[in-house]
């Protein structure tokens, strides 16, 4: 087992104010220009910038030459495929509340939900000028259901028995069981509420494959108002479809012609580029508030959701610390209350975060609408503050004792639990640097395992650890969330959980599955939200005795945008969107969409100084 070597993270901070500083003095870097197969180190020139939206991106692309949004593994977020090229039959707007018809024009559960009728929108287009229709929904879930190595297979094939077509832009989903939230679920359904969803496919391109999963589905084709133009290890280009099927039936276009998603370096050479107008947004996690403070005393034009610190917008998937409660003895309750008990959540955000987002002591986004249910728990609410003394008396009570080195021990072994994190992830390594020395401070001998890419990805969902961090807990919604618990999905050790927040920590509470299923009877029969609350308090009060992951922060999206070239983007100020350029939602930043209140269309961004 390799175990991480670290350094105090004052030094690394330190280190790292150092380095940006230093970079800060000299003059900004030249970015290499996405599609440029000889990697030129030109800057476009003005009348091609103006026409070209740079998105920043973390690190570069493992693999180029994959465009299988259902390959395990492949990278939904920093490609852009699932924005570019592909599109969905509803969008979410969390901002504004709207469920958003895109490829579809509605839809209707029958009287007991256990199907859901669709209609689809007339006049769609494949990118290779093949009509979209019933037929593309039906064979993509029947795909689904003969290949369950596909990403989110066995998440789909639970939840959907069958896709029947009734005409050619009429289908019905048969559901396993009564489920009025269907089209919530992202990982069953072909709508976005939160990043991705189920993706449906063009029968007469895949209906000649062998192997899905392995198939590499090159050139992509899709639906969406881009065409992918060209992919390197450093970029991914995109192109405006002239023939994009919108532009006919909503009669918009979207303003960018080229779209790169493109690595320029660590951060400060992001910094540096987006001070020099060379980016226009970076992706999420990529730079700090002090870095971000920098380049907005370099440049006026550079702004974030906020005017003022933190600055950041809260992603709807706060953070936590799993458990894994299948695994002797994370699988007692005092352990992991105890655990718990340890963290200092306030040093986490000042140190990991610098500052820039706010403790959690519930799963759920810190979003004013949801406030009634977190009223209704404030009495609940236990075991997620910091207290060593409680730690210790918890431990105690469990049977642990602490060795001649200081660290808890119980029937002569040591607790020494695997941190694993994902080291792929800034975010990751900063919050479990923190994390891991405070539990070792308060007693356990932690060993910090980050892992990277597809082996960090089986072995997350295959269990094999102890404590996992920082792990995001989406969509966000009240029942979405409470259901990520539920034992419905359990997966024995070894076997692969069905998605990293829906319990790849394998808890089991029967008691708690009532209540979750009484609440979507309760969601079925449009009950009233006292009675929704009073279940919600139900199940809450389960899961705080329990404790199978703890909160630790709200999740901050620290995502500034560029005014130079483009315009539009969604703000504090001017909350239209949801400011997120690795969702699949980022199409309609650029394309803009009908409001489905007032039948207004809500452009997208423009061209500055229009």
């Amino acid at each position: 087992m390799t175990i991480f070597n670290r350094k105090t993270l004052i030094s690394l901070l330190l280190f790292t104010v150092m380095i940006f500083t230093v970079a800060c003095q000299t003059q900004p870097v030249p970015v290499p220009v996405p599609g440029d197969q000889q990697g030129s180190m030109t800057s476009p020139a003005d009348s091609e910038r103006a026409q070209t939206l740079n998105i920043a991106i973390s690190r570069p692309f493992a693999d180029p030459t994959s465009f299988n949004i259902y390959t395990p593994g492949f990278d939904r977020s920093r490609t852009g495929l699932g924005a570019m090229v592909h599109e969905y039959l509803f969008y979410l707007n969390l901002e504004t509340g709207d469920y958003i018809p895109w490829l579809a024009t509605g839809y209707e559960y029958n009287d007991d939900f256990t199907g859901i009728t669709v209609t689809l929108r007339e006049g769609v287009k494949w990118s290779d000028g093949e009509d979209f229709n019933a037929d593309d929904i039906v064979f993509t879930y029947e795909m689904l259901k003969n290949n369950p190595g596909m990403v989110w297979a066995s998440e789909a094939n639970k939840a959907v028995e069958s896709v029947e077509k009734i005409d050619d832009y009429t289908v019905q989903f048969n559901l396993t069981e009564a489920n009025p939230r269907l089209h919530l679920v992202r990982e069953a359904f072909p709508a976005v509420p939160v990043w991705s969803g189920v993706t449906i496919q063009p029968e007469h391109i895949w209906n000649s494959v062998e192997d899905p999963v392995a198939y590499k589905n090159d050139p992509p084709i899709g639906t969406g108002p881009y065409v992918l133009e060209n992919a390197t290890e450093s970029a991914f280009t995109y192109e405006r479809r002239d023939d994009w099927w919108g532009t006919e039936v909503f009669g918009v276009t979207p303003a960018p012609r080229i779209v790169n998603f493109m690595h320029v370096g660590p951060e400060t050479s992001v910094a540096l580029a987006l001070s020099a107008n060379e980016i226009d947004t970076p992706a999420i996690g990529i730079l700090s508030p002090g870095a971000f403070t920098s380049v907005k005393n370099r440049n006026a034009e550079v702004q974030a959701w906020l005017a003022d610190a933190p600055y950041a917008w809260y992603d709807p998937c706060p953070r936590a610390l799993m458990f894994q409660n299948a695994t002797p003895p994370y699988d007692e309750p005092l352990v992991r209350q105890a655990i718990s008990s340890l963290i200092d959540r306030d040093q986490i955000v000042a140190l990991a975060y610098e500052g820039a987002t706010a403790t959690a002591d519930h799963i759920w986004p810190a979003y004013s609408g949801l406030q009634p249910y977190f009223d209704a728990i404030s009495d609940v609410i236990a075991n997620v503050d910091y207290d060593p003394a409680r730690a210790e008396a918890l431990f105690t009570e469990a049977g642990f004792s602490k060795d001649g080195d200081g660290f808890w021990t119980r029937d002569g072994e040591r607790l020494e639990p695997v941190l694993l994190t994902n080291s792929d992830s800034s975010e990751n390594m900063r919050v479990t640097q923190v994390l891991a020395d405070q539990l070792e401070i308060g007693g356990i001998a932690v060993q910090l395992q980050p892992l990277a890419g597809s082996v960090n990805n089986t072995a997350l969902l295959e269990g094999n650890w102890d404590l996992y961090a920082p792990q995001a807990f989406c969509p966000g919604t009240i029942y979405e969330n409470l259901e990520l618990f539920h034992s419905k999905f359990f997966e024995p050790l070894g076997e692969s959980a069905p998605w990293y927040e829906r319990n790849s920590f394998r808890y089991n509470n029967p008691e708690y599955d009532a209540v979750v299923d009484e609440m979507l009877l309760a969601l079925g029969r449009n009950a009233d939200e006292a009675e929704l609350i009073g279940l919600y308090t139900q199940a809450m009060e389960i899961w705080y005795a329990d404790l199978p992951v703890t909160p630790l922060t709200q999740a901050p999206a620290l995502v500034p945008f560029n005014y130079t070239y483009w315009q539009g983007w969604p703000s504090a100020d001017n909350p239209w969107m949801m400011p997120v350029n690795w969702w699949a939602t980022m199409n309609l930043l650029l394309t803009g969409y009908e409001s489905p209140a007032t039948g207004e269309w809500v452009p997208g961004i423009q061209p500055a100084g229009q």
